[in-house]
C-alpha cells in the first residue's frame, strides 16, 4: 500500500486531499506545525481530520522533522504554507521562511538524501496571476496590470483595458496567462 505525506495537511485543502487518498486505499501522514493563525492558540489534531491519518506535529523549516515524516512515503503533497495576501506584506521575512525555504528544505531532502519519495505535488495560488484574464471589446483578450492609484483616487474600481483603456469583463483565468504577483504571499507560491 503506497503511503502519502501531506504537509499543511490539518489544514482545509490538505485535510480534504488526505480524505480523497484514503478512499483511494493509501496510507496517509500528515506533517503541520497548528498555525494559531489557522488553528487557533494552542490547538491540537483537529476533529476533523480523519482518525486514520497519521498526524506528526512539526514544521516544513525543520529538517529534522520533515526527515521523519517523509520516512517510508512514495508521495508528497506539499500544502504547507503561511496564508494571508495583505499580512505577506508586512511580515515579510515569515512568510518568505515559511512559505519559500520551507519548500527549500522539502525539495534539498527530496533531492539531495535517500529518502525514496518518487513524486511531489506543489500547491500554488492563483494569486501569482495578479489582477486575471479579461475580454476587451476592441481589443480582445487582455491581462490588466494592477488599477492605478489615480484610477482608484478618482473613484473608478472597475478593471480597465490597459491598452485602450476600456472597461474589460472577467474571463476564467487559465494557467497560460502571465504571472504577475502583487504581494510577498504570491511571490511565496510563485517560488
Amino acid at each position: 500500500m503506497a503511503r502519502a505525506l501531506i504537509t499543511g495537511g490539518a489544514g482545509f485543502i490538505g485535510s480534504h486531499i488526505a480524505d480523497g487518498l484514503l478512499e483511494r486505499g493509501y496510507q496517509v501522514r500528515v506533517l503541520d506545525n497548528l498555525s494559531p493563525q489557522v488553528h487557533g492558540e494552542g490547538a491540537s489534531r483537529p476533529e476533523y481530520l480523519n482518525s486514520e491519518v497519521e498526524f506528526v506535529f512539526g514544521d516544513v523549516r525543520d529538517r529534522e522533522a520533515l526527515r521523519r515524516a517523509l520516512d517510508g512515503v512514495q508521495i508528497v503533497y506539499h500544502q504547507a504554507a503561511v496564508v494571508g495576501i495583505g499580512q505577506s506584506m508586512y511580515e515579510i521575512l515569515r512568510y518568505v521562511e515559511h512559505n519559500t525555504l520551507g519548500t527549500a528544505n522539502l525539495l534539498d531532502i527530496l533531492v539531495n538524501e535517500k529518502v525514496g519519495s518518487e513524486k511531489l505535488i506543489v500547491a500554488s495560488s492563483n494569486s501569482i496571476y495578479g489582477e486575471g484574464r479579461y475580454k476587451c471589446s476592441k481589443c480582445g483578450v487582455v491581462y490588466p496590470r494592477l488599477r492605478t492609484e489615480e484610477q482608484l483616487q478618482a473613484g473608478i474600481w472597475e478593471v480597465l483595458c490597459s491598452h485602450c483603456s476600456d472597461p474589460v469583463q472577467p474571463l476564467p483565468t487559465d494557467e497560460d496567462k502571465p504571472l504577475f504577483p502583487t504581494s510577498v504571499y504570491a511571490i511565496n507560491k510563485r517560488d
